[in-house]
């Protein structure tokens, strides 16, 4: 008896799925068309199309960047500028050149910081942080020490060495503004930064040669000099 009620049962699950598939094949075929011809558009037509972008905007890059080291700077100018303004994943390196271009052709030490600043940020790709520290650099002498600190943002923390650099800027600037403690301490870190390009910890250590100690300063390093010197003498009189 078990048996024919499973029979039974079969013959229903059989018959429903039948008028399932008969009445949704249509859409299942369509749904599987679509599939297939998405896949086929993106490596037949959209594919090649995007890559055929990238080759073109590749060569106008390596044509304006010969431009440049050739001195025709107007024509360079104009062709970093067009990359810049497409918004495309290059547009930050040549944001870089464009900046270059305008400060070498014409001494546009405004115009090169504006594209820079515009192009930079703390958390974006190597070529967006890059050109955030050169706009740092270059109003490092109008901007205050706070409005470097606002614009630099995370990238002052970034255990690199782009972070290192714009960390010796900081200090620097501090240092410029009078503040030669904080300026003594930033530079005594990057000198011992594991992150800081040896360009960067010849400088501190040059730095902090010629930083004078503040009194206060120089009165605790004393301190703590001499503590040493009594506590030897201290253990020879006790022979211990």
């Amino acid at each position: 008896m078990s048996d024919i009620f499973e029979e039974v049962d079969e013959s229903i699950r059989q018959d429903k799925i039948e008028t399932a598939w008969k009445r949704y094949r249509l859409f299942v075929y369509g749904g599987a068309a679509l599939l297939i011809g998405g896949v086929a558009l993106n490596e037949f037509v959209l594919h090649p199309h995007f890559a055929r972008e990238r080759a073109a905007r590749a060569l106008e890059f390596e044509k304006a960047e010969t431009q440049l080291a050739d001195g025709d700077y107007a024509d360079a100018e104009a062709g970093f500028r067009e990359l810049v303004n497409g918004e495309t994943a290059l547009s930050p390196l040549a944001a870089n050149y464009l900046a270059q271009a305008l400060y070498e052709g014409s001494g546009d030490a405004a115009g090169a910081t504006e594209v820079l600043e515009a192009a930079g940020k703390a958390d974006g790709s190597p070529f967006e942080r890059v050109a955030l520290l050169k706009a740092a650099y270059a109003k490092a002498d109008t901007a205050s020490l706070v409005e470097l600190e606002t614009l630099l943002g995370d990238l002052k923390e970034e255990e690199s060495g782009l972070g290192a650099l714009a960390r010796e800027l900081i200090a620097a600037k501090a240092y410029a503004e009078g503040d030669a403690a904080r300026a003594r301490t930033a530079f005594n870190r990057l000198k011992f930064d594991a992150a800081a390009p040896q360009g960067v910890i010849r400088r501190a250590e040059i730095a902090l040669a010629a930083i004078p100690i503040p009194a206060d300063a120089a009165t605790d390093e004393t301190a703590e000099e001499v503590v040493p010197a009594e506590a030897a003498e201290t253990t020879e009189e006790t022979g211990q």
